[in-house]
């Protein structure tokens, strides 16, 4: 068997590798947050219903989460590289998707394809950044969602509100970034040169080792809060915005609260990162309590400037909370069980996520985008809640 031409990056490279593949899970994120603004134009321009909205949004999070329980093994057989560069082609095929859908069933059908890359793209990025340094790709896991969705959300809002071509211009962008990355990674290093050469196969697998069982069931209360709080921004929350502000507005303020979510979660990723994962988890409940609180004050009083005050404590909670649980998990992780793991992690993030939209969903489509936001918002709280009451034992 040829060994493979490229090994993990010397120490002079290592900078190199964490900013190559840090801009590329940012993208994967930007990618996924930068419909949100869109959501408005396509109910008023296509018909798009609220409940479909839901749909559009889950079906990303359904098939990344299908890819994650086939696919999330996948860079352990054919390396990290390959694998990365598979996502890049299959997203630069979901862009194009969108650049020629008219109607729901396209966006569905393209965010079903974008998810499907995200997937693999999440774990072998994840294990890559691992790879090359644990301590620094654990942070910059944490950190690139967060920066990656506030620039989806913010750069989308802003090229609706201010370019031509709305509904397209934004994808082309992506289609162009993602293109730079699969030529700037098919020249980089391998990081995990020793993979495993037995086969592999589609069957689906989920990697937890066993010392972690405990720890990962305990903290899922804390990630149903934080990715709950995904949910309700990038789902229900500009629907509810829409009500509050003019159409002309709603674009913009609905990227302004993804975006000052995502940044104050970013924030509090570097506040964190020299602190304990429990020093995290713990802010991270009171923050998504203190935040989710304002939302809903927001929402009930029909103040769209009250909601974006609740989204700077609540992106503290969910940058503080990401960091907190996913360096819990990864410290005591062997190489050969990262992309496991770190697929798991993804599972239980997105599996409530999509639950939760879709539940919201059906309660706006019923009730009303305000009243699924206040009932989601009353979950997130009550689950932030039970996270702090839980101890949880040291894992660095």
């Amino acid at each position: 068997m040829t060994p493979p031409r490229h090994t993990r990056p010397a120490s002079a490279g290592i900078k190199s590798a964490l900013a190559l593949h840090g801009l590329t899970l940012l993208l994967f994120f930007a990618a996924s947050s930068m419909t949100t603004p869109l959501f408005p134009l396509y109910q008023a321009g296509w018909g798009v219903s609220a409940f479909q909205i839901s749909v559009i949004f889950a079906a990303y999070v359904g098939a990344l989460l299908l890819s994650l329980l086939l696919l999330g093994t996948l860079s352990n057989h054919f390396g990290r590289r390959a694998a990365i560069a598979a996502a890049l082609v299959v997203q630069g095929i979901a862009m194009v998707m969108f650049l020629v859908a008219n109607s729901g069933q396209w966006l569905i059908a393209a965010r079903l394809v974008q998810g499907f890359a995200a997937g693999i793209a999440t774990t072998a990025v994840g294990a890559a950044l691992l790879d090359v340094d644990q301590r620094a790709g654990a942070m910059i896991s944490s950190l690139a969602p967060m920066v990656g969705m506030a620039v989806g959300a913010l750069g989308a809002g802003a090229l609706v509100q201010f370019a031509p071509l709305p509904l397209r211009l934004v994808y082309a962008v992506a289609l162009g970034i993602s293109l730079i990355q699969l030529w700037r990674t098919s020249r980089s290093a391998e990081t995990f040169p020793d993979r495993d050469g037995s086969g592999w196969s589609l069957r689906p697998s989920v990697e937890i080792p066993r010392a972690l069982r405990p720890t990962f069931v305990r903290m899922l209360p804390l990630n149903l809060a934080v990715w709950g709080l995904g949910a309700m921004f990038l789902s229900v929350l500009p629907g509810a915005v829409h009500e509050m502000a003019s159409a002309r507005s709603t674009a913009w303020l609905s990227g302004a609260a993804v975006g000052a979510m995502t940044l104050a979660g970013a924030a509090s990723v570097l506040m964190f990162r020299n602190s304990s994962p429990a020093d995290a988890r713990r802010w991270a409940g009171l923050t998504i309590i203190i935040g989710t609180a304002l939302v809903l004050a927001g929402t009930a009083l029909r103040s769209p400037m009250l909601v974006l005050s609740g989204s700077l404590p609540t992106g503290v909670g969910f940058g503080a909370g990401f960091l907190g649980v996913l360096r819990s998990l990864v410290s005591k992780a062997r190489a050969q069980e990262r992309a496991g793991l770190v697929s798991a992690f993804y599972i239980a993030s997105y599996l409530p996520n999509a639950l939760l939209a879709m539940a919201a969903g059906y309660l706006a489509q019923h009730l009303g985008p305000m009243q699924a936001a206040q009932g989601l918002g009353a979950l997130i709280v009550a689950m932030a809640c039970w996270s702090l009451t839980i101890r949880i034992e040291p894992s660095l």
